[in-house]
Formats: C-alpha cells, structure tokens, sequence
C-alpha cells in the first residue's frame, strides 16, 4: 500500500503541497517576515514569503509543481514548471507560528533571525534560511545528478518506468492491471536482486533505492522474506530507508500471521480501514514517531485506503 508522503503527485500517494496563511498581531508576526528558502544540496527547493499587512501574516510558497519529498523528508525529484500558492492560513502562539498546509499542521519556529524550523508531526524538520533582503530567489529545475555508469543509469530509468506502470494501475484501483504489472515485474525484480542484491542508497540514489523497495513491497510473500534480511541489513547502515523497511517488515510479519510493529497494514472492515494486529499497541506512536511516521490515527485516515476500502465495499 502506498506510504504517505507530501508535495507530490507523495506515487506512494501523492498528495500535493498547498498553502500557507495567517492571522495574528503585526507586532508579534515581524520576526516571520521576509522569504524563506528551503535548500538541499546547495539548491533552493522552495520558497516561502511571510509579510504582515494590516495586522494579518499573509504571502505566498513556491515550489516545483513536480516536487517529491519523501516521508523520512528527503527531496527526491523536481521538475522545472512552478507554482506559486497564496497564503490560506497562520496562527502565532507562544511564539511559534503554527501554519496549516493542505489541512497539515505545520509549526514554524525560529533558531535565530535568519534560520527557521518547519515541521510536521510524522516528517523530519525542514531547516529554512531567510533571503538577504532585495535578493532575487531562483529555484533549482532539477536535482544534480551523480555520475552513475551506464549500467546503473539504466537500471534507474528501469526502476521509474516499472514503478510508474504499477502505481498508475493502483491508483485506477484496476485489480486486473496490478496483477498483472506485479506478475510483469517479479522476474525483472529477482534479477536485479541477483545482480546487485539490495539496491542502497549508495549504489542508485535514493530514490531507486526506494522504488526497488516499492516494486518488491508489491511481490509475493515467498519474495518479500527473502529480500527482507538485505534491506534491512541496509536501512540499518543508514544505506536504505528505515520507514521503508519498517513496511516490508510489517508485510512480512502479517503475512506469516504475526504482530506487526509499526502499523503499516491495514485491511477493510464496514467500509473502513482498520489496523492489523500489531504488537505492544501502546508503544505504537512513539516506534512510529521515531522512523518519521505520522500518528497511526492519521495515518488512518489516509485517502488511498479510505478508496481501497470504500473500492472493495468490505
């Protein structure tokens, strides 16, 4: 099932970044004004603009309209086509301004004059940096790229192009395409696992790193156990996602009947989702809040599995 994700077309469901806004004394908002800019790399990947007019924090955010961040807040993709969205809503509270973005509560919170923090319960912090002011802001139209070897620059395109066929066919909740772009896949994916094992961080970039974990997330229980050992012998290196093998885990676990640990799986019941059974259920949130994960009431809340559920009227 697709992980959350924000600023996206978020594949594992995307959900696209909208906007920012505000109400609250001038007086108290100036310390917000300015433009800020989210960079990665060097490169500015978004920027907000917060002004105070007649007591009111409005502005703007601009983004690609193809940026793709992923849960754990890795940028991952961009595109050169922009959108720039007004600001919708803020609230200043104990000098924090509280910002709502696509009905996600972010906070804001300043390190200094020209640093700021934007977080979101369930995601890693953005750290922001106040333009000088009069200073033109560019955004970057494409992420700089390693100098992968042939092998390895198509094994990347192999991944996106597989991953793009088999999302479409889910988002389309078309049973008769997933099965068979997953049947498609299966060989190509031991293949590639044969050749290279796990596909890390290191050997692809992350985002293959991530779309060979989603290929496999899609296979057959007997492939999920034998793949599980090398991600998570590489998540655990720091060379792979551990939200992505918290969810290859929690597959598995279901799949032999097991407690699952971080509440990634869910199955349909009236119509709605509703958690596998999950082990120390108590500790759930705060295992989840460790890997970046948003609180599992959230998470059940997601829009793709409110549609599987309602699609399967179960």
């Amino acid at each position: 099932m697709p992980r959350r994700r924000f600023f996206l077309r978020f594949s594992r469901t995307a959900i696209s970044l909208l906007a920012l806004a505000g109400l609250c004394p001038a007086q108290q908002s100036s310390g917000f004004d300015g433009t800020w800019v989210y960079r990665v790399d060097g490169q500015n990947i978004l920027k907000l603009t917060l002004a105070t007019e007649r007591g009111l924090i409005t502005g703007s955010l601009t983004k690609s309209k193809t940026l793709t961040i992923s849960q754990e807040g890795d940028v991952s993709g961009i595109g050169p086509d922009q959108v720039t969205i007004p600001v919708q809503k803020s609230k200043l509270s104990a000098g924090k301004l509280e910002l709502t973005i696509d009905d996600n509560p972010f906070v804001m919170t300043l390190v200094d004059k020209d640093r700021a923090v934007l977080h979101l319960e369930g995601m890693r912090p953005w750290n922001l940096e106040r333009a000088s002011e009069g200073r033109t802001v560019i955004l970057a139209s494409r992420l700089p790229e390693p100098n992968y070897p042939d092998d390895i620059r198509e094994l990347r395109d192999q991944l996106r192009d597989m991953v793009k066929e088999e999302q479409d066919a889910r988002l389309a909740f078309d049973e008769t395409r997933i099965e068979a772009s997953d049947a498609k896949n299966r060989p190509e994916v031991l293949r590639i696992f044969n050749k290279y094992g796990w596909v890390t961080n290191s050997l692809a970039g992350k985002d293959a790193a991530h779309n060979f974990w989603l290929l496999v997330q899609h296979q057959t229980p007997e492939i999920q156990r034998r793949l599980l050992p090398a991600l998570e012998q590489a998540a655990k290196s720091g060379n792979a996602s551990m939200g992505d093998y918290a969810y290859l885990y929690d597959r598995v676990q279901v799949g032999l009947g097991k407690p699952q640990l971080w509440g990634t799986q869910t199955r349909c019941e009236d119509g709605k989702p509703v958690l596998a059974p999950v082990a120390d259920p108590a500790g759930l949130d705060a295992r989840r809040k460790e890997l970046f994960m948003q609180p599992i009431a959230e998470y059940l809340k997601n829009d793709y599995l409110a549609k599987v559920c309602a699609k399967t009227g179960k």
